[in-house]
């Protein structure tokens, strides 16, 4: 039986106490929650309230529903299927099997797939960007990639947190109807669609750590790069400011400022120091790739 608000679900079931007071409970609740009742023969039952997502808005969690599956009925209160089928048209047809399913976990089972579906959907464009994305650092590799990464993965945790609530509920099931779950068929169906989307977003999230450890690598070597460089520009200038400064001095008793020649000896003892400083520490190997031509935009 389904309800557009608790309110009305309150009303409706006010001659049943405990479903009317479940329905007062649910009022107070926007988060995932989720109870069952084992042991009690025709009394178990799992409640709860699940928040489901739709394929175009992966930024956030757009719906929410709550649910009461006892042995031979199920209640829903707020549960929008518009909402997720105008984001993902696969949805519609677990919706439409729901109604036609034998038993009421059945049905509600073909609930739980047609909210998956969206999470397909969601991860098919997350790969689409992860591939664009490890295109692009190959290409060029600045700061700004670290930043995209950990845009992507604030997005896998978004899809993680919108499938963990269904794995719970799955286990609350089992717990609640372990004979009528062990004889479901689209139980099967169901677990087969949770691992699925388990190993995708395990890969995705392997995937995203290799890239962060290579975002990482890259930029110790940019630092390295860019001291290194800094360093060989410092002592290749060193015999130009110790001249300078010599040179500079202001004591009246400086022979070399009364030569004529003084300027242009000057420039070659500069010179002259200078490409021997270079010489010495190409012949030791210490000025590595920096005067490569195409260093800057090397491919990896």
């Amino acid at each position: 039986m389904k309800f557009d608000s608790c309110e009305q679900a309150s009303e409706a079931l006010g001659e049943q106490p405990v479903l009317a007071r479940w329905a007062r409970n649910s009022s107070s609740r926007e988060v995932n929650y989720l109870s069952a009742i084992s042991l009690q023969g025709e009394r178990n039952a799992v409640f709860g309230t699940l928040v489901s997502g739709r394929a175009d808005e992966e930024g956030s969690s757009s719906s929410f529903f709550h649910f009461l599956l006892r042995d031979k009925e199920i209640y829903t209160i707020g549960f929008d299927e518009e909402a997720i089928v105008a984001g993902c048209e696969k949805a519609a047809s677990f919706f439409e099997h729901a109604e036609d399913a034998d038993t009421p976990l059945d049905g509600f089972i073909h609930l739980l797939a047609g909210i998956m579906e969206p999470f397909f959907e969601g991860m098919d464009r997350f790969e689409a960007k992860l591939r664009e994305l490890e295109d692009s650092l190959q290409e060029r590799n600045g700061g700004y990639m670290f930043h995209r990464i950990v845009e992507l993965r604030a997005r896998l945790l978004h899809w993680s947190g919108l499938t963990r609530p269904i794995r719970e509920i799955r286990y609350a099931l089992e717990e609640a109807f372990p004979e009528q779950m062990e004889e479901s068929r689209i139980h099967k169906a169901l677990q087969s669609r949770l691992e699925r989307m388990i190993m995708l977003q395990d890969e995705y999230s392997r995937e995203l750590e290799s890239l962060l450890l290579l975002e990482e690598n890259l930029s110790n070597y940019r630092g390295n790069e860019i001291m290194k460089t800094l360093t060989v520009f410092t002592i290749l200038c060193t015999p130009m400011m110790a001249i300078g400064a010599i040179w500079g001095m202001n004591f009246k008793n400086m022979p070399e400022l009364e030569w004529k020649a003084g300027y242009w000896i000057a420039l070659g003892v500069i010179g002259g120091s200078t490409l021997a400083v270079y010489v010495w520490m190409r012949a030791k190997g210490w000025m590595g790739d920096l005067l490569r031509s195409d260093n800057r935009r090397e491919k990896m």
